[in-house]
């Protein structure tokens, strides 16, 4: 069981950490006003910019 839990724990580390990110720039964006609209706008883009790295990482 031990191997399984492993293989999970390290499929599902960074879509989790990236869920993390985006879902602290949703909060941000409805908590905080001014400066923090930057912050919440780099959280809810992060996913994205990951995506978009990772895709022409691979060309």
């Amino acid at each position: 069981m031990s191997k399984q839990r492993n293989a999970l724990v390290r499929i599902f580390r960074v879509p989790l950490i990236l869920f993390a990110v985006c879902l602290a720039g949703l909060v941000t964006a409805l908590l905080v006003e001014g400066h923090g609209d930057i912050i919440a706008a780099l959280g809810v883009a992060a996913p994205v910019a990951v995506t978009v790295f990772l895709y022409f990482r691979r060309r």
